[in-house]
């Protein structure tokens, strides 16, 4: 039986252990400010799409074979938007391999002779998505990591290979001296059905998809399934599938091309653009594993949305761990909370979502299948932050953030601040600090309508070694719609801002 861990690779399910109890509410708030921060609704960003996870690689069933109630608990831990995480993206693993051997994901046409058969299952991933669903999910994104080995140039899934017949791989019996499994067949419009018939199947269980991808970490040859492509070649496929989605009166999104890190994306991008393929995609996708840079750095240059579609800290080898700080590793709770800020504000990336939600407890990429319950990763509580308050729809707007006074660093205080579609406001501050850090907030503009500040209420979170998500006092603003609050050591807190007359 599989036990998972909670996301963030991590929920993770680990014998004698339980999700952590709640902690006594803390409060904070105090005078005396050593830092400013200021919020203004009248400088907009980026709209804000999601946060989310994968089940991919029959990590689904992870969460399947879980035993009622542990199951109800952990799918209500990661889409319950009250109670939970509120995730609100799921990232789907389209199959390729021949079969299900180890943790492939099998395809629905395993050879160029089989029809197209849909096993309403799809590797466990129907359940997680019916699951989704249920709890109001609606934006669901399907990513092929790779065309059926038939389709390509090595005649496998894995160990990367090319699409037959996208630009420089032509379907000649040998190219560049190497022998082709093409048999001299252009696979670009069939793989782009493929595609299609997966999303139908989808559509067909009830789980509309909206976005779909092809191609992942196209640099990438590894024993799973892998496909390599340039900008300019998955530039040919991407204009197939625009034909073959609109001619099946399908209205799905493309995305493009889940490069292994944001340089790489940025590259990719570029070479799409320069094919005049753009246009084609409603969405550019990254990851931030590898590359100069591997995390966003800079906004790329599109006027897409783009999303961080994978990260962990699986490139590490780290495995799954319910520490929020100790030394800044990237399996800690704190070091994730400044890797989505910084996705978000340097990037201005719309989505963030985390390579896996739940499996088995691993470390160093070895799986230790345990019995019930489960435990929850420190970085789980980190994005939670982010998507239980921060709606689909929202817009992330101005922040300014000053020092005031000399024993504090404000780089060291990171603010990020977004506006709900229904008025809310959001205002994420990590305290990256060793010692608590007292701040006056401040925010003329966070309400659209006259108001009393009174009226005004401010839900407060925080996270920190000792506190998961932790509820605080109740404040409400004052007179003058400023707030001093304090910020403990190596903390997220978030102050979720709701005033009268806001749905």
């Amino acid at each position: 039986m599989y036990s998972p861990t909670l996301l963030l690779g991590q929920l993770a399910v680990i014998a004698g252990a339980t999700a952590a109890a709640q902690p006594s509410p803390v409060t904070i708030r105090a005078g005396g400010p050593d830092v400013s921060i200021a919020i203004d609704n009248e400088i907009r960003y980026q709209a804000i799409d999601g946060f989310g996870f994968c089940e991919a690689f029959q990590r689904a069933h992870a969460l399947i074979n879980l035993p009622a109630p542990y199951r109800d608990e952990v799918i209500d831990l990661l889409f319950n938007p009250d109670t939970g995480a509120g995730f609100s993206i799921l990232r789907i693993g389209l199959g390729s391999s021949p079969n299900s051997t180890l943790d492939h994901m099998n395809s629905p046409q395993p050879s160029a002779h089989s029809p197209f058969v849909w096993d309403h299952n799809d590797s466990g991933q129907l359940w997680v998505a019916r699951q989704a669903l249920r709890y109001g999910v609606r934006t669901f994104y399907a990513d092929a990591w790779s065309a059926p080995g038939y389709m390509k140039t090595n005649g496998r899934d894995d160990q990367g290979g090319w699409l037959c017949g996208v630009r420089g791989e032509g379907v000649a019996s040998t190219i560049n001296g190497t022998t082709s499994a093409c048999g001299g067949a252009s696979w670009v419009e069939a793989y782009a059905e493929y595609l299609v018939r997966y999303v139908q199947s989808y559509l067909s269980e009830g789980i509309p998809i909206k976005f779909v991808g092809f191609l992942n970490e196209p640099n990438a040859i590894k024993g799973y399934a892998t496909m390599q492509s340039d900008g300019y070649q998955a530039a040919d496929e991407a204009f197939a599938l625009s034909l073959a989605l609109r001619a099946s009166n399908l209205s799905v999104g493309i995305s493009c091309c889940e490069g292994q890190g944001w340089s790489y994306a940025r590259q990719l991008l570029s070479e799409m653009q320069d094919a005049g393929a753009e246009d084609t995609l409603s969405l550019i996708t990254a990851h931030a594993y590898k590359g100069a840079p591997a995390a966003p750095d800079s906004p790329l240059n599109t006027t897409l949305p783009v999303w961080i579609t994978e990260n962990s800290p699986i490139m590490q080898r780290l495995g799954m761990s319910q520490t929020w700080y100790n030394n800044g590793s990237e399996n800690e709770g704190l070091y994730w909370a400044v890797t989505i800020h910084n996705a978000l504000t340097a990037g201005n990336v719309s989505a963030y979502i985390y390579w896996i939600g739940s499996e088995p407890y691993q470390v160093g990429g070895n799986f230790y299948v345990t019995d019930p319950p489960y435990q929850i990763g420190g970085n789980f509580w980190a994005t939670s932050h982010f998507s239980r308050f921060i709606r689909p729809g929202a817009t992330r707007i101005g922040t300014t953030t000053a020092s005031t006074a000399s024993k504090n660093d404000s780089s060291s205080v990171m603010v990020s601040a977004y506006e709900n579609k229904d008025g809310s406001v959001v205002v994420q501050v990590i305290n990256n600090c060793d010692q608590s850090v007292t701040a006056a907030v401040t925010a003329p503009n966070w309400v659209h309508t006259p108001t009393a500040w009174e009226a005004c209420e401010v839900d407060t979170r925080m996270t920190d070694n000792t506190h998961n998500l932790t509820l605080a006092d109740a404040i409400y603003l004052p007179a003058d719609g400023n707030l001093d609050t304090v910020f403990p050591p190596r903390s997220l807190t978030t102050l979720f801002v709701k005033c009268s007359g806001e749905n």
